[in-house]
């Protein structure tokens, strides 16, 4: 991508698209939306509908899964491309690997929520009662597993505490950015491919 552009990403994603953007795209533009703006998708719709319409035809770069009902509409506007995959767990781990997690019941903690673990479950999902939570999770989830991207150190406090909460052993899974980068690149020449005849 040749173009200046305006990326748009959730914070869930922040160093992990900083390392991928970093040595190719130092200078561009990157807008980090509040990942807790997952929980409220009508909101997140109108925050990233403003940072379009305010960007003035600006090339965007849309790294995001399916946050909303309209990102699809989003991503098929003439200046706007939108890195493939469902969620940000995709991103990171790539379409198959992915898949595997969701047939085996896998949570999956990315090192941005699992820093604001009970910001995310307490507040906003309403598990304040431990035992509701530890039920919730061990009827619905198999396995408990913390992405580690290899920007953070591991929080293996956070992570003692979030087992303790649930009831459930959280396991490391590698989680290089190989996947991303891909997503990125090939989100950029779409991005490139569609603002050709521009500027």
């Amino acid at each position: 991508m040749k173009k200046p552009f305006t990326t748009i990403c959730c914070s869930v994603l922040k160093k992990e698209l900083e390392a991928v953007l970093g040595l190719n795209y130092p200078d561009s533009e990157k807008i980090f939306l509040d990942s807790m703006l997952h929980m409220r998708p009508d909101k997140l719709h109108r925050t990233m509908e403003n940072i379009i319409s305010g960007a003035s035809k600006k090339p965007c770069l849309i790294v995001y899964g399916d946050c909303h009902a309209y990102m699809k509409e989003i991503e098929h506007r003439p200046h706007c491309a939108r890195t493939a995959g469902k969620n940000c767990g995709e991103l990171l781990l790539g379409k198959e690997q992915y898949k595997t997690c969701r047939n085996d019941k896998t949570f999956l903690f990315l090192p941005e929520w699992t820093g604001r673990w009970q910001e995310v479950f307490q507040h906003h999902l309403g598990f304040s009662d431990p035992s509701l939570a530890r039920e919730f999770m061990q009827e619905n989830m198999n396995r408990l597993v913390y992405l580690n991207t290899g920007l953070s150190p591991i929080p293996e406090k956070t992570i003692l505490d979030i087992s303790d909460f649930f009831g459930m052993p959280v396991n490391i899974m590698e989680a290089p950015l190989t996947h991303l980068s891909i997503a990125v690149d090939s989100a950029l020449t779409r991005l490139e491919g569609k603002t050709l005849d521009e500027y």
